[in-house]
Parts: C-alpha cells; sequence; structure tokens
C-alpha cells in the first residue's frame, strides 16, 4: 500500500496507528478514513494523503510531503514501512519490531524509548535518538538504529540495551546516564560522551573530542568481536584494530567502557 502525503501546511500532521499490522487487512478506502491529527483536530487521513493499493504484504510505502509528518511507525510491530522522504517528530517511537526505512533525514526523538525492531535513516538525525523521554528512566530498550547521517545530542540517553550506529558524526553527551547497550560512533563523538554512564559500550573510530571527567584510562587491546560488525555492512570500521579502553563513570559506578579505536 501507498500512502502519498499532499501536506504544504507549516501546521504539523501527527500519523499514530498508520503501522502496517493496523491496516494489512483493510481496503485503500477503508484507511483513507482512519483519522489523524492536523494540528490540534482530528481529519481523516484522505483529506491530506491519497491511499492506494493493498498492505495485505505487510509493507507500506509513504512519500510526499512527509518532513513535518510526526510519529511515524511508532509502536510499529512488525512488517516493514518505507519513507521516501524525510520524517518528523518521534518516527518509530516505541517499536517493539518491524523495519522502519528512511530514504531521508529524521527529526528528534528517532526511536525514543523503542524495544525491538530496526529502523535505518538514511541521512541525518536530529537530538535524542534512541532516548528516553523526559520523566522517563529507560531510553531504548532494544532493537537496533543506523543513522547514515551525523546524529545531534543526547544520542542514546538512558538506553538499557540494543545498538546505535552513527556514520557521520555525533554530538554532545552520547550514552549519556546509559545503563547498558552499544553505540558505534565511525567518526567519534562529541563531547562528554558516556557522561553517568552505569554500564554499556561506546564505540568511538577515531578520537572523540574529549574524553568525560569521569572517565579513566584502564588498557589498549585488539577488538577481535568488531569482524562481526565489519560484516554486518559497516566496511568503515578498520581492519585489525586495537582499542584504547577507558571506564566510566567512576560517579556511577565505572562499569561502563569507552573505546576508542586505532589502527594497530
Amino acid at each position: 500500500m501507498k500512502i502519498t502525503v499532499h501536506h504544504d501546511s507549516t501546521i504539523p500532521l501527527e500519523f499514530p496507528g498508520i503501522v502496517p499490522e493496523h491496516v494489512e487487512h483493510l481496503t485503500a478506502l477503508q484507511v483513507s478514513k482512519l483519522p489523524v491529527l492536523f494540528g490540534n483536530r482530528s481529519v481523516e487521513l484522505g483529506e491530506v494523503a491519497e491511499v492506494s493499493g493493498s498492505a495485505s504484504d505487510g509493507q507500506l510505502w509513504i512519500s510526499g510531503d512527509t518532513g513535518r509528518v510526526k510519529q511515524i511507525g511508532a509502536a510499529m510491530s512488525r512488517g516493514t514501512l518505507w519513507v521516501e522522504g524525510d520524517v518528523g517528530l518521534h518516527a518509530g517511537a516505541q517499536m517493539t519490531g518491524g523495519l522502519l526505512k528512511i530514504h531521508g533525514a529524521a527529526s528528534d526523538w528517532l526511536g525514543a524509548e523503542m524495544r525491538g525492531g530496526s529502523i535505518e535513516a538514511g541521512g541525518d538525525a536530529g537530538h535524542n535518538v534512541g532516548s528516553a523521554y523526559r520523566g522517563s528512566r529507560h531510553g531504548m530498550r532494544g532493537g537496533s538504529i543506523t543513522v547514515k547521517g551525523n546524529a545531534g545530542d543526547e544520542l542514546g540517553l538512558l538506553m538499557r540495551r540494543g545498538l546505535i550506529v552513527v556514520q557521520g558524526t555525533a554530538g554532545e553527551f552520547a550514552g549519556a546516564s546509559m545503563i547498558a547497550g552499544t553505540i558505534l560512533g565511525l567518526n567519534g563523538f562529541g563531547p562528554h560522551a558516556g557522561a553517568g554512564m552505569k554500564r554499556g559500550t561506546l564505540i568511538a573510530c577515531g578520537q572523540t573530542e574529549s574524553i568525560s571527567p569521569g572517565f579513566r584510562y584502564s588498557c589498549e587491546y585488539d577488538q577481535a568481536y568488531l569482524d562481526l560488525f565489519r560484516k554486518r555492512e559497516w566496511p568503515e570500521l578498520p581492519r585489525r584494530t586495537a582499542a584504547k579502553c577507558y571506564r566510566g563513570d567512576v560517579l556511577t559506578g565505572g562499569r561502563g567502557e569507552l573505546l576508542v579505536l586505532a589502527a594497530s
């Protein structure tokens, strides 16, 4: 099924519930009558988008003016959702399964508090990728997020499980207050990476801008398991690498690790 959004207003749209598992048994006409949010009022999807085809195969395509559409793929549990352009806030938030593939850039809160599935963003991503919402104690708890461009600040804030890969640069406080999981930065991290980190792993290819004061140099050793990352589609990782290992944050127990890769 394909949904083509025709929306040139500065007022944002929200697409809660427009995900493969909710539309796979519906006709295009039925889907066009589903409610979406236009600003602070509810309208039918057919008023802002053209719907065609069937989603019985578990695949849903969204194209058109999607840059201001919020919650694309939010709470998705199965199937595949393709977005041909950019996406707005909260894309893939609280996902539990399936694949969300974004050909363009993503705004803030991409994959916030997700628990499963995979997200791939072909461009940049905003702040708080895979993070916890304000007041929540747990961020991302499973699944994987790949950002092929740059990512903003607070990447993986309060992350508890899962994998985040950023192929560009990451902003400040990557992995802040991280509880567990893995974040891989193919171009390193900005200042204060891992601040308040309890457990988990940050992997930086190239020197980070600064090592947080709560981290202490531990040792340098070969990282054989990084071959698994390389085989999964990240050939940018240096071959036969050695890593400088920093342990921290000592203020929260010092059981996390920041690995800075260097060619051996």
